[in-house]
């Protein structure tokens, strides 16, 4: 493989401007997505629907699998391209506007045809993701050109706390627009929280259109074909073995998501919340991203990716336990389960609003930079494993309980903090290049 040919250097202004790009499609994509959470939102819409725990963790674990699976092939197309801007704001343009779609269909067709909805929700939002995961493949290798490496945590953190704080205001918006108070019912309800998720997508990707990418990044005449880019693949997953323990650690740790779909299901099930509290939940759930985003930018600048790993998974395992004690504290003090299943979706919140990070910026330090797109294309891929996992906690879920599924997200968790000690400290085996402070 090529490496990539020395880059044309941005200015000062330019890579202002790129940080309020990405800046701007980060935190506008995450409010988006604070409307249709699929940890929350989404389970509640599809059980109204159909009462099945099973369709509730297919629909989760579709999502992931939507976005994950076809980024082997993207990586391998867009590793052949010398510009992959192009490629990013298409798809982002063709994507975005499907979440519009769905809303009229909601509206149209909730209450007439339920199990016809939820077939269209799960085809649209399948589509929706595999289109994102086209955008996010030039998205990391284009901010990883764009951007200075000390400078990217502090972009994505503010980027992810301004997500959070936007998300506070929709998570209060889901509280009004599902309960009692507000004269829209079903399906209207779910159909204008799909709307409005859809505009603040359209909105986000005019982030894309003001981003600069360098020039001059691949010799376009020795680009390698795409049947050799694949047969590459191997060579790398063997050969790295660092990259290895870092894959391995992501999908376990992702394995985790188990329990994801079920902690609202259980709490409006067996510990007397209403759907409206929906809204609340969402709202602890986008404040974490807003720690997520502090931590992010504070951990991955100063002390790296393997930090951020660590801290990720003592976080991804605390929802689990806090699920576990739900029960007990509720028999002890009613209005101690508050306090937990709020600090539960807090701490979700920093999860969801970190979970790919640690593991994208480690390859962003490590991996070869004309290989960058096939090392997060692989990663991603082979993480697609963690959409069983919502299935199966939904079939675990009817035939067993609940604690069940929280008991085995807890037991992925330990199993990926045991498999970080094979992980290589990037900022200790090999420093990053220090960048000029105007960026």
């Amino acid at each position: 493989m090529e490496q990539n040919l020395p880059e044309h250097k941005l200015t000062p202004a330019q890579y202002r401007r790129n940080a309020i790009g990405f800046g701007s499609d980060l935190s506008l994509f995450g409010v988006a997505m604070a409307f249709i959470s699929s940890s929350t939102v989404l389970p509640a819409f599809i059980k109204a629907l159909t009462q099945s725990e099973v369709l509730v963790g297919v629909a989760s674990g579709l999502t992931s699998a939507a976005w994950m699976l076809p980024q082997l092939v993207v990586a391998s197309l867009v590793a052949q391209l010398p510009r992959k801007k192009p490629v990013m704001v298409t798809a982002a343009c063709i994507g975005r506007p499907l979440m519009l779609v769905l809303a009229a269909v909601i509206w149209l067709l909730g209450d007439r045809a339920p199990m016809v909805t939820v077939g269209i929700t799960m085809a649209t939002l399948f589509i929706f993701f595999v289109i994102d995961s086209v955008v996010s493949i030039p998205w990391f290798d284009v901010i990883a050109v764009a951007l200075p490496p000390r400078r990217r945590g502090r972009l994505l953190g503010i980027g992810t706390a301004l997500s959070g704080i936007g998300g506070i205001g929709a998570g209060l918006v889901v509280r009004y627009v599902l309960s009692d108070a507000c004269p829209l019912v079903f399906p209207t309800n779910f159909a204008l929280l799909y709307g409005l998720a859809g505009i603040v997508f359209v909105i986000s990707a005019i982030g894309l259109l003001i981003v600069i990418e360098p020039e001059g990044r691949v010799e376009a005449h020795k680009k390698p074909g795409l049947r050799a880019v694949v047969r590459s693949l191997p060579r790398i997953l063997r050969q790295d073995a660092g990259f290895q323990a870092v894959t391995a650690v992501r999908i376990v740790n992702g394995l985790a998501s188990i329990a994801t779909a079920f902690y609202v299901l259980y709490a409006t099930d067996h510990l007397g919340f209403g759907i409206e509290d929906t809204g609340y939940f969402v709202s602890a759930q986008v404040m974490g991203s807003l720690v997520a985003g502090l931590l992010m930018g504070l951990v991955q600048d100063k002390w790296g990716p393997l930090t951020h790993m660590r801290i990720l998974i003592l976080v991804t395992v605390t929802p689990p336990l806090l699920a576990l004690l739900a029960a007990p504290m509720a028999a002890l003090w009613a209005g101690g389960v508050w306090y937990v299943y709020l600090l539960l979706y807090l701490c979700l919140g920093i999860s969801f609003g970190t979970m790919g990070w640690p593991f994208f910026n480690w390859i962003m330090e490590s991996a070869p930079d004309a290989e960058r797109p096939l090392y997060i294309g692989l990663i991603n891929t082979l993480s697609a494993l963690t959409m069983l996992a919502p299935t199966l906690g939904g079939v675990i879920v009817r035939h067993a309980s609940y604690q069940v599924v929280f008991a085995l997200a807890v037991l992925f968790c330990i199993v990926a903090w045991l498999l970080m000690a094979r992980v290589p400290d990037t900022r200790g085996e090999t420093a990053v290049p220090h960048e000029p402070e105007s960026a």
